[in-house]
């Protein structure tokens, strides 16, 4: 079973940046994103038992809000956590008021935001040695099945 959190205390941010870190920069060779102080950031947690095995970011900054950096460690991929982060980001955006979400997703990972109802919202771009499509939540009304991949 995935469990998951908010993060909460210093560690809990700590460990949201560690996971991120380990994916983005050390597996993937990617440039750190350092440009969110102006936006208020919330981190969130999938945990395998005790374990952190994934974390995700997200901005608001009152009318523009984007999820960030959803990461997954490998040893724990294809067993849900992305999703599971994804979701609980986009709840927890939807209770803030959010009629859009944003995110760029890294070249390769499209399919996994679309079928939870992303859409791409503009051309490729590169950033910090990768490149990313910019996609979108519209009207902010997430695809709540996992199985048939429909909007």
């Amino acid at each position: 079973m995935v469990y998951g959190r908010f993060a909460k205390t210093r560690d809990d941010l700590q460990t949201v940046e560690a996971i991120i870190c380990d994916v983005f920069a050390e597996e993937l060779g990617l440039a750190g994103d350092d440009g969110d102080e102006e936006e208020f950031v919330l981190g969130a947690l999938a945990f395998a038992g005790e374990e952190p095995a994934g974390a995700g970011r997200l901005l608001f900054d009152g009318t523009f809000c984007a999820i960030r950096d959803v990461a997954v460690l490998p040893q724990y991929r294809g067993a849900e956590y992305g999703d599971f982060i994804l979701r609980l980001l986009i709840d927890k955006a939807l209770t803030a008021g959010a009629q859009e979400i944003h995110l760029d997703a890294l070249a390769g990972t499209e399919a996994f935001f679309e079928k939870i109802g992303f859409e791409p919202a503009g051309t490729l771009f590169e950033l910090g040695g990768g490149q990313w499509q910019p996609m979108i939540l519209k009207e902010a009304k997430p695809h709540t099945c996992c199985e048939c991949g429909a909007n």
